[in-house]
């Protein structure tokens, strides 16, 4: 009969969690980072977006603890406008907004208008019907989920 150490348990954890860990650093991570990229880099391409620094700018963690690995990709600011899309909307002042416009889509600005505006509101995504939705990072996690 064999008999295994006391620490057998213990030490097994902490081997499968170095494997799972390795693989989220050099393997899964990455894939998801890089996948995501890839959905991003298309869908800026279909909408005539450049925002490219949403994926330039990511960053990939990985923490571990005594029971657990976790994959974190940051994403920079206002990235979820972009994943989530965003409806048309209207911005009311409070007392008014003021804002600089100084290359609008084109036709959005009457010919003469001035480039400094005040208004008491702003009907968001009248002209371009708002931002449509990417998924790009939950396609993309949904893509990894099917490959693990």
């Amino acid at each position: 009969m064999t008999t295994l150490d006391s620490s057998f348990e213990d030490d097994l954890r902490a081997a499968v969690l170095d494997n799972v860990e390795d693989a989220a650093r050099t393997d899964i991570g990455p894939k998801l980072k890089r996948v995501a990229a890839e959905n991003f880099q298309s869908y800026a391409s279909r909408n005539g977006y450049d925002i490219d620094h949403i994926w330039n700018d990511a960053e990939l963690a990985v923490d571990r603890d005594d029971s657990s690995v976790t994959i974190r990709v940051e994403w920079p600011g206002l990235t979820a406008l972009f994943e989530w899309g965003v409806d048309p909307h209207t911005i009311k002042g409070n007392p008014v907004l003021s804002f600089t416009w100084n290359s609008p889509p084109q036709g959005t600005r009457p010919p003469g208008a001035p480039k400094h505006v005040t208004a008491d509101e702003v009907n968001w995504g009248s002209v371009t019907g708002g931002i449509p939705e990417a998924r790009a990072i939950r396609d993309a996690i949904d893509q990894l989920e099917a490959d693990l």
